[in-house]
């Protein structure tokens, strides 16, 4: 009998998080759902559960480092290694979630800018622990989950990695006027850890990219987005189960790689 394929999915109690677990899950992966919410948690691995799908879930609280450590432990012990990793948890703390919901509803239409949303400081008025903190989960959360585990997949000469960022974090078209300086700033960053770690990775049939799933019906993505949990979802997947020699290194969306 082949042994299945271990996946860790991180903010995964909800939305795309949730259906990247339903899907790989369907793919006949065991699948590891994280979330810092063990109420939450535990009741969407049992959803899953419930549907036939091979689903257990673990606390994973990015800024805790001891939960980091014991995930790793948990993993390793009960399953002997990770095959996919997807850095899916985030936190947008500037001015709200529906300030993002806006701002990508903007860029979608492309139209113009409006000074009334209700908008947060710029960078040069950006508070330091709203700074820190966005950091810490969105990017350096992400690479704490990459150091604890693709060790392990390089040893094994296997691993999918995808770190779930934005178009708003792209320099080819970053400015001030957004008025969500921390989120974008952790979004670039995480972009420079995937250019970095894939790098670090090259040889050893791990595969490491960046992922935008676009403007979806999340809390994050408000209720007028017009992409599903499930569609968005489906793309990073599609990422997430490319054969050996695929992309590195790069960042897509929609299936279609894109800027920095």
């Amino acid at each position: 009998m082949r042994t299945r394929r271990v996946a860790i999915v991180t903010g995964a109690d909800r939305g795309i998080g949730f259906q990247i677990c339903r899907q790989l899950g369907e793919l006949g992966f065991q699948v590891v759902l994280t979330s810092p919410d063990p109420g939450q948690g535990k009741a969407a691995a049992e959803k899953l559960k419930n549907m036939g799908l091979a689903v257990v879930y673990r606390v994973l609280d990015l800024l805790n480092d001891r939960q980091t450590v014991a995930l790793r432990s948990f993993v390793m012990k009960k399953f002997g290694r990770v095959d996919v990793l997807v850095n899916n948890a985030g936190i947008s703390l500037d001015a709200g979630m529906s300030k993002v919901e806006g701002l990508l509803r903007r860029r979608i239409k492309k139209t113009p800018r409006k000074m009334d949303y209700g908008e947060g400081p710029g960078i040069l008025e950006a508070g330091m622990n709203v700074m820190r903190a966005t950091l810490e989960v969105n990017t350096l959360g992400a690479l704490k989950m990459c150091q604890a585990f693709i060790p392990q997949m390089m040893k094994a000469r296997y691993g999918r990695v995808i770190n779930i960022s934005s178009t708003l974090g792209q320099l080819k078209d970053m400015t001030d006027e957004e008025k969500v300086p921390a989120y974008q700033l952790s979004k670039t960053a995480l972009n420079a850890v995937t250019k970095m770690v894939a790098d670090a990775c090259r040889g050893t049939n791990v595969a490491v990219n960046s992922v935008c799933p676009g403007w979806t019906r999340t809390d994050l993505g408000g209720p007028e987005a017009p992409q599903s949990p499930e569609e968005a979802a489906k793309d990073i997947v599609w990422l997430a189960t490319r054969p050996d020699n695929g992309p590195t290194g790069q960042f897509f969306q929609h299936r279609r790689r894109i800027a920095w």
